[in-house]
């Protein structure tokens, strides 16, 4: 797969996720995100699996261990990716985006599911610093969570307006890579998309920080604590042998990617 079309493809999933997760907070008695960040690909079950947030909550062998097996069985639980008969190639683009959608909705009730077992092996102070990492990760979509919407005490009205701030972002951003990638993209196409999404992504988070009241702002800051280095993330999720469910090395932003051949030759180069 090319660049540009392996990241086209981590974008349509991106979008898709984003959809879901706004549909699922604005139905009735939705109430917000509950999975927690990213349709539940940045769920507590999947940080917990990272060395990285292993490190920065630091876990003893023994919570390390539990995890690891938590996060065996809910791997288990996880619905299938692509594979023989999987990847939805022969369907249309709206059977796939609701195949997509149902994925991702049995991905978080698997996440619902384990949430609590994960807060049973971590302690008070190890909880409170996942969820700063994982508020972190929600970018946008953090102001869909419900425990962030009853912390800033946010208005009707404030909803509102950063829920349709976002969608008009969310529309931009789906026009821009069918325009840059609908007739196939070229291979430097990827990386004009991703200046032009980091760009749009920054001009619409401060829409949405002018939303927010002096007070509000600074106490969203003190919700995600200390800044956690996202670039750790790219080692890996679940520790050797992965336990985490949907391992694999996060890519840009910290979102999993797929290894490459390229990146195969390289750590083979590198092994010699």
């Amino acid at each position: 797969m090319t660049r540009s079309r392996f990241f086209f493809s981590l974008v349509a999933l991106t979008a898709i996720v984003t959809s879901t997760s706004s549909a699922m907070a604005q139905r009735p008695g939705g109430g917000g995100n509950r999975g927690g960040g990213f349709g539940g690909l940045f769920s507590p079950m999947m940080l917990a699996g990272s060395e990285a947030v292993q490190k920065e909550l630091g876990l003893k062998e023994d919570q390390i261990a539990k995890l690891k097996t938590l996060g065996e069985e809910a791997r288990k639980e996880m619905p299938a990716f692509g594979g023989p008969g999987g990847g939805g190639q022969d369907l249309s683009a709206d059977e796939r985006r609701k195949q997509m959608a149902e994925r991702m909705e049995a991905m978080q009730k698997v996440n619902d599911k384990y949430k609590p077992k994960v807060a049973e092996v971590l302690d008070a102070k190890q909880n409170e610093r996942l969820k700063q990492i994982q508020m972190q990760l929600m970018g946008s979509r953090i102001y869909q969570d419900a425990d962030v919407i009853k912390a800033l005490d946010l208005s009707k009205e404030q909803q509102e307006k950063l829920t349709a701030t976002n969608k008009e972002f969310e529309d931009k951003r789906n026009e821009m890579f069918r325009a840059a990638f609908g007739g196939g993209g070229g291979a430097g196409g990827g990386g004009d998309a991703r200046d032009k999404m980091r760009e749009m992504t920054e001009v619409n988070d401060k829409k949405l920080a002018e939303i927010l009241s002096k007070d509000q702002a600074a106490k969203l800051e003190t919700l995600k604590g200390a800044k956690f280095d996202v670039a750790q993330l790219r080692g890996g999720f679940g520790g050797p042998g992965g336990g985490g469910p949907g391992g694999g090395r996060p890519g840009a932003e910290g979102r999993p990617r797929r290894q490459n051949s390229g990146d195969k030759k390289a750590e083979e180069k590198k092994a010699d």
